[in-house]
């Protein structure tokens, strides 16, 4: 396959991974569980897009030009159309805005530090590729 293709198809040194994230939250947690979420996101530049309860988090729009993997677009989509799919926790993934692979070091410190603020098990999974 040639290059560019596999540039347009985010496939081979073109796939991007992220970080995929289950967490288990009542209607009382789950906006302050959104901005615990977001704000270490922030603290390591990353985005998070996902959501639960029918409330959801998308990128800013200083991140006006950033594509969307796939897979975030179809989370969103099925948050936005059906709030009742998650009736019983947030699921969601960090991204790196500039399209480049989460390294491996970041994503243990950030695990660390969600173990650290989250009071519940959730579960986390440091490399999902994000399209199709």
């Amino acid at each position: 396959m040639k290059k560019r293709l596999r540039k347009k198809l985010h496939k081979g040194e073109f796939q991007q991974y992220g970080i995929s994230i289950w967490i288990p939250v009542t209607t009382e947690s789950v906006e302050a569980t959104l901005d615990t979420i977001t704000d270490i996101a922030d603290s390591y530049k990353l985005l998070f897009c996902g959501g639960g309860l029918g409330r959801f988090v998308l990128p800013a729009e200083k991140y006006g030009d950033l594509e969307m993997p796939s897979k975030i677009e179809y989370l969103i989509m099925s948050i936005a159309l059906e709030p009742e799919i998650l009736l019983n926790g947030i699921i969601g993934y960090f991204i790196n805005p500039t399209g480049i692979d989460i390294p491996v070091d970041m994503a243990d410190k950030l695990k660390i530090d969600l173990e650290k603020v989250l009071t519940v098990d959730f579960k986390i999974n440091c490399r999902i590729g994000l399209w199709k």
